[in-house]
C-alpha cells in the first residue's frame, strides 16, 4: 500500500459518540496487518532490527509498548521491569524501569538473547531499547500506522500519572504529524481517558475489555475509544459486525497460526495481530489468490 492510498484509509473517520474511529477494513478488502513488537518471532522484540524488518514485510502497522523512565522519558519495550532473560549490561542492575534514568536502560542489550516463548527469534547483539522519540522519527515518513501501548509500573515499582502519560505521548504525536496515523492502546483505561481529554483527535482502544461484563460498545463510548481488542472467546461474528457498524473497530488478540488467522479473519476483524508478520501477510496473499 503506497502513502496515498494509506492517508486515504485513515481518512475514513467515523463519528462515534464525539469520538474518532479509523475505518481500514473497508478500504483495501482485507484486515490490517499488525507487527506485534515488530514480529517477535522474526528479531529482537520491540527494536530498531524488528520494526524495519516489518517494513520491509509491507506490514500496515507497527505495535509496541512505552515505559517511562525516572527522568520522564519514553522507551519502548514491553516488561516495566528490565528483563534478565534477554536484557543484559554490564555494570546495570536490572531493575523497574520508572526507577532508572534513561542513560542507564540504554546500556542493556536486548538482541543477542530473547524470551523462551519467541523460539524463532533471529539474535541481533547489541541492540538496545529504543526510545519513542527516536522510533517516531525514524518512522513518521514511512507506509504505516502506529499502535502504542502505555504500560503502567506494578505495585513497587513507582508511579506515573495517568494524565502526564497521556500529555508525553501526545507531544511525540503531534511532534511528527502523526494524528491521523496514531492509536494509543492500554490495559490501563486511565490513560486512554486522558487523552481523550488531552487530544481527543488521537483515536484510542481499549485491552482487557473481557474484565468488564458489560456491553462492548457501551465501554467503547463510554471511554470515547475508537477500537476494541477482541479474543475469539469474547464476541462471534455477528457481535464484530454490530460494533463496526457503529463506528467501532476490532483488533484480535496476538495470533501466530493459519488456524487462527483465519478463525479472525472469518470472524471480519479490521485488523490481526501476529509475532509473525511474514507468515501472516503470505497467508492473507494465499487467501486473496484462491477467491
Amino acid at each position: 500500500m503506497n502513502i496515498d492510498a494509506l492517508m486515504r484509509s485513515l481518512a475514513a473517520l467515523l463519528a462515534v459518540g464525539g469520538a474518532l474511529a479509523i475505518s481500514p477494513a473497508s478500504a483495501q478488502n482485507r484486515p490490517f496487518v499488525v507487527a506485534h513488537r515488530g514480529g517477535a518471532l522474526l528479531l529482537p522484540e520491540n527494536t530498531l532490527p524488528a520494526f524495519d524488518n516489518a517494513l520491509r514485510l509491507g506490514v500496515d502497522m507497527l505495535e509496541f509498548d512505552m515505559v517511562m523512565t525516572a527522568d520522564n522519558q519514553l522507551v519502548i519495550t514491553h516488561d516495566t521491569s528490565v528483563n534478565p532473560s534477554f536484557c543484559t549490561a554490564n555494570g546495570v542492575a536490572p531493575g523497574p524501569v520508572r526507577a532508572m534514568k534513561l542513560a542507564d536502560v540504554l546500556k542493556f542489550d536486548c538482541g543477542s538473547t530473547h524470551r523462551a516463548i519467541y523460539p524463532t527469534q533471529k539474535p541481533v547483539p547489541g541492540t538496545p531499547m529504543p526510545t519513542a522519540d527516536a522510533f517516531l522519527a525514524r518512522y513518521a515518513k514511512a507506509n504505516v500506522m502506529f499502535f502504542g501501548e502505555t504500560k503502567m509500573p506494578k505495585p513497587g515499582e513507582g508511579s506515573v500519572d495517568p494524565v502526564a502519560f497521556a500529555k508525553k505521548v501526545d507531544a511525540l504525536v503531534r511532534k511528527y504529524g502523526l494524528e491521523g496515523r496514531y492509536i494509543l492502546q492500554s490495559f490501563d483505561w486511565r490513560t486512554i481517558d486522558a487523552m481523550h481529554e488531552v487530544n481527543p483527535r488521537i483515536p484510542t482502544c481499549l485491552l482487557g475489555v473481557w474484565r468488564e461484563k458489560a456491553d462492548y460498545l457501551e465501554l467503547a463510548r463510554a471511554h470515547h475509544a475508537t477500537c476494541l481488542l477482541l479474543r475469539l472467546q469474547d464476541a462471534d461474528a455477528a457481535e464484530v459486525k454490530r460494533l463496526r457498524a457503529a463506528g467501532v473497530q476490532v483488533f484480535s488478540d496476538v495470533v501466530d497460526d493459519e488456524a487462527g488467522w483465519r478463525a479472525y479473519l472469518a470472524r471480519g476483524d479490521d485488523a490481526i495481530f501476529t509475532n509473525d508478520p511474514a507468515g501472516l501477510t503470505a497467508f492473507l496473499h494465499r487467501t486473496a489468490s484462491a477467491r
